[in-house]
């Protein structure tokens, strides 16, 4: 095939006759085309099967990489490890990195300005490029086709003969040659500065952003040290409030139990005193009754010598009747039942036809009780008898002038007026005559309100104020004026009736010490 002539050239077609490689002017130095197929549009492409060696070497080369990998890998993580965790890790890893880039830039620089340096002499061939002088050699060879542009700067090989027009003449190929050389050698320093300002713009780029990527980490580590101290100082404020509170809460705790102690201990002494005072008052009073028995008796004894007759008293019939008419039994819980009590009967009943119900008593019979001259002050120790100075009845349509009024030793009352306070009400009795006031009873379920006061009085012995208001449509209140020394017998007994079952609703209040005062200067105790 060496040995057959060129297919002869296309002929030209008007002044710009086409090239024989139909492409426009350029370098084109990626496929070889064949003399013999020279503009005939056929392209033989270099073919594709791996060859053997190659695939081999390229197998081992893998392999080989992949176990240094293996091998260098925990090494230099290691390595990498011990020296960030020491004081300047980072920094000689960062010099390692910015020598390494400086040492093959500046090996990458040397070998381009080697490698595009001009040709020397005037033939047009240099040193370093014996590709470009048989490239742009006149002549062409048997075995080498040229470049498809070296083929557009020369004539056809055989033209036909034209007399008109002339060809066009044609540059020299030694001197385009060296042309093009130094437009490449140009070309490739432009594109070295280019590649060094990329390099430098990145390594620039890379130094602003590990900058910035250190001044973050160093702003994370405050903020997060920030945070930890602002943590720790709140928890030290938090462990305080909390110590203050438990502080407080033990102290009030102590106080609280220290006052119940002291309360229960107070408590204890007073009731110690109380019951003290009690007894000893419980043993005057029955010294001074004894001692007033003994002389009543001697009194009633020199009494009876000296007069022949005893002393006759009136009887006093009461006043109060009940609804039945007989005053004999009523519902108060102390009172016996006719039918139960123990009558005298005598013999001669049968015979004169008397009965216990045609029974008059006698006006002339000598009472049991001493006349009042003849006996002391009336005092008693009985829970049950509250001995009262006084008890005055008020009502809507008088509420500062009492419609009635019970006051001890004034007309037919005793001094022994005595309140009982029992769970089936109020009872107001005379306790020296034994005559009840059954018009003063009041019973439990019509009681609303009781209240109690105390004030001291100008001869200087505390009175105490007892009322009970009933729940009727005048409000009827019935107050009581009693001895403070009589109170405990009113507390007694109020807790009694409390307790009952006959009580609806009571409630139970203290009075002011202004109404009491009050109370006691309308009444003429003050």
């Amino acid at each position: 095939m060496d040995s057959e002539p060129p297919p002869p050239p296309p002929p030209p077609h008007g002044q710009n006759p086409r090239p024989p490689g139909g492409l426009p002017d350029g370098n084109y130095d990626i496929f070889i085309i064949p003399p013999h197929s020279a503009g005939g549009g056929f392209l033989y492409l270099p073919s594709l099967q791996p060859q053997r060696n190659s695939f081999l070497a390229g197998v081992a080369c893998t392999l080989l990489a992949v176990s240094i990998w293996t091998l260098v890998v925990p090494v230099l993580r290691s390595w990498s490890s011990s020296v960030l965790a020491g004081g300047g890790g980072l920094g000689v890893v960062v010099l390692v990195i910015a020598v390494g880039v400086g040492a093959w830039a500046w090996g990458k620089t040397q070998a381009e300005s080697g490698a595009g340096r001009p040709p020397d002499g005037a033939g047009g061939a240099g040193t370093s490029s014996s590709h470009q002088q048989k490239q742009y050699s006149n002549g062409p060879r048997s075995d080498y086709q040229a470049p498809p542009h070296s083929e557009q700067h020369r004539a056809p090989p055989r033209p036909p003969p034209q007399p008109e027009p002339q060809p066009q003449a044609r540059p020299s190929p030694g001197a385009g040659a060296w042309e093009k050389a130094r437009e490449e050698t140009r070309k490739r320093e432009e594109e070295r500065k280019r590649q060094e300002e990329l390099e430098k713009k990145r390594k620039e780029a890379q130094r602003v952003r590990e900058e910035k990527e250190k001044a973050d980490k160093a702003e994370a580590e405050k903020l997060k040290w920030e945070q930890a101290r602002a943590r720790e100082k709140e928890a030290r404020e938090r462990e305080a409030r909390e110590r203050i509170v438990r502080e407080r809460l033990a102290r009030e705790k102590e106080a609280r139990e220290k006052d119940a102690r002291e309360r229960e201990a107070r408590e204890k002494s007073e009731k110690t005193d109380r019951e003290a005072k009690e007894k000893l008052d419980k043993d005057q009073a029955e010294k001074e009754r004894a001692e007033r028995l003994a002389e009543a008796r001697a009194r009633v004894a020199a009494a009876a010598s000296a007069r022949s007759s005893p002393t006759k008293s009136n009887y006093e019939q009461p006043t109060a009747r009940s609804a039945t008419g007989d005053t004999a039994y009523s519902y108060r819980p102390y009172d016996t039942s006719p039918k139960k009590a123990a009558t005298y009967k005598s013999s001669a009943s049968s015979i004169s036809g008397l009965s216990e119900s045609s029974y008059t008593p006698s006006q002339s019979t000598a009472r049991t009780t001493p006349p009042p001259s003849m006996r002391g002050p009336y005092h008693t120790n009985d829970p049950d008898k509250i001995q009262i100075k006084a008890v005055y009845l008020f009502s809507d349509s008088f509420p500062n002038k009492p419609i009635s009024q019970l006051v001890a030793s004034q007309a037919n009352v005793t001094d022994g007026l005595i309140l009982r306070i029992k769970t089936e009400g109020l009872f107001i009795d005379d306790d020296v005559r034994g005559v009840p006031q059954r018009e003063w009873d009041v019973k439990a379920w019509t009681l609303k309100l009781v209240e109690d006061g105390a004030m001291k009085t100008p001869a200087g012995a505390p009175t105490h104020v007892f009322r009970a208001q009933t729940r009727d449509t005048e409000n009827k209140k019935y107050t009581f004026i009693l001895d403070e020394s009589e109170a405990w017998k009113v507390a007694l007994g109020l807790s009694r009736l409390k307790k009952g079952s006959q009580v609806r609703s009571l409630n139970m209040n203290g009075m002011k010490d202004a109404e009491v005062k009050r109370l006691l200067m309308e009444l003429g105790w003050m």
